[in-house]
């Protein structure tokens, strides 16, 4: 390899970041890192690194700029020239609207930038050659819009599987979250209906309710939830029993403050969805599957466990990490018979064998309902625990399920009929 292409000046088209800085050498690396397995051949392996890390100042600081002089680099030249339109068009102004000091969307942003750029120089040289001047800039605008597709989605996926922890912090590995959220953005691609499962999900979330009553009792123990009046003296601040006498005898008459204790009575939602030949219909694969994520979301706003497990003539695996949840629901596809009873069984045995098997918690099960359940089977099943069964009905019905259910919902495939399962799912 020529060791003055390694060794070169950084030739960059952005003025504000210095390309010879460590913070600009090391993004730059980063990017392609998290690139992955991305064949970078041909003379323009670190232009195309160099374009990528333009890219990402460009969206994260406010200080990069686009240089207005020629760069010497017939390819980053055409690269400069696209940019400097870029950045004066709406579509980068509101992009940059959440990408600005975002380090997590401007790098998604920048790797799918650069494997778009990269494919499309390849394209390129196959078909004339070489991939310079005029044909650079063409090549800029395809891969532009290319990656802001691919970024789109892996904002969308996101935005489903965020999980704050207190104090603002992500939990789990940014790194880790940033390759598989690329990786599953890009097979998304390729995926019938998974586009539009995943912007119905979205979109019920931005509506739905955000703040919602959790299940509680008072207790002696638990999580503090809270003051109160009390003349019970063992649940009193010990300040309170530090007064003076008038101020104490005061106190007997109109009550001490106490802390109020409270035990969570949530469990966690367990949704059975069918996977069954009968719900490949693209109306019930992509209302079902948007409410199954739309589930997942309420169950992190109520801090409350997700158990996901699709089923067709077996129950399948079950996810709770909110990848394998959203990867699975958005991939998998339809096929096979029915057994819900199998489902069912299987769900309450997993909650009765969790740490959560004493808490309330509900299994939903969403089917089209064509197969026949054991009712004293479930019921047995049942007995002794504080499981409730919601059954979501498309397009059928089921006497069965209709009797062992604590609700049971004939589906309305409409954006409203999602609404109204998720408030009721709510209330459990």
């Amino acid at each position: 390899m020529d060791q003055d292409l390694i060794f070169r000046k950084i030739n960059s088209n952005i003025i504000g970041i210095n390309p010879e800085s460590n913070v600009y050498k090391t993004t730059r690396e980063r990017i392609v890192r998290y690139a992955g397995k991305m064949d970078l051949t041909g003379e323009f392996k670190e232009d195309l690194k160099t374009s990528a890390a333009d890219m990402y100042f460009l969206y994260y600081s406010n200080l990069a700029y686009v240089s207005s002089n020629e760069n010497k680099s017939p390819f980053l030249e055409g690269v400069r020239k696209k940019l400097a339109s870029y950045v004066q068009s709406d579509e980068f102004s509101k992009f940059r609207a959440y990408s600005k000091l975002n380090d997590r969307v401007s790098m998604i942003y920048s790797i799918n930038f650069l494997k778009a750029l990269n494919e499309e120089s390849k394209k390129e040289r196959q078909k004339n050659g070489d991939s310079t001047g005029k044909s650079a800039s063409e090549m800029v605008d395809r891969a532009m819009k290319e990656s802001m597709q691919r970024t789109e989605k892996a904002r969308q996926l996101e935005k489903l599987m965020k999980n704050e922890i207190p104090g603002g912090r992500r939990s789990g590995n940014d790194d880790t979250d940033i390759d598989r959220l690329i990786d599953l953005s890009e097979r998304m691609m390729s995926v019938q209906n998974a586009d539009k499962i995943i912007t119905t999900a979205n979109k019920l979330i931005d509506i739905m309710p955000k703040f919602t009553r959790k299940m509680r009792a008072r207790s002696t123990s638990g999580e503090l939830g809270g003051y109160y009046k009390t003349r019970n003296l063992s649940n009193v601040l010990s300040r309170e029993l530090a007064m003076p006498d008038e101020v104490f005898y005061s106190k007997i008459l109109y009550g001490f403050t106490g802390k109020e204790k409270v035990i969570l009575n949530e469990g966690a939602y367990y949704v059975l969805l069918d996977k069954s030949g009968s719900m490949y219909e693209a109306d019930k694969m992509v209302w079902s599957r948007s409410v199954a994520l739309a589930l997942f979301r309420l169950s992190t706003i109520k801090h409350r466990k997700y158990f996901f497990r699709f089923f067709d003539n077996k129950p399948h695996e079950m996810y709770t990490r909110p990848y394998d949840i959203v990867n699975n629901i958005l991939t998998v596809e339809a096929s096979k018979g029915t057994c819900i009873e199998c489902a069912i069984l299987r769900a309450i045995d997993d909650i009765k064998n969790s740490k959560i098997h004493d808490l309330t918690s509900t299994i939903i099960v969403i089917t089209d309902g064509e197969d026949k359940v054991n009712i004293m089977n479930i019921a047995s099943a049942l007995a002794k625990t504080s499981i409730k069964i919601i059954t979501v009905m498309i397009n059928g019905y089921n006497e069965g399920l209709k009797k062992i259910s604590e609700k049971y919902l004939n589906a309305v495939l409409t954006e409203q009929g999602a609404l109204n399962l998720l408030n009721i799912a709510k209330s459990f």
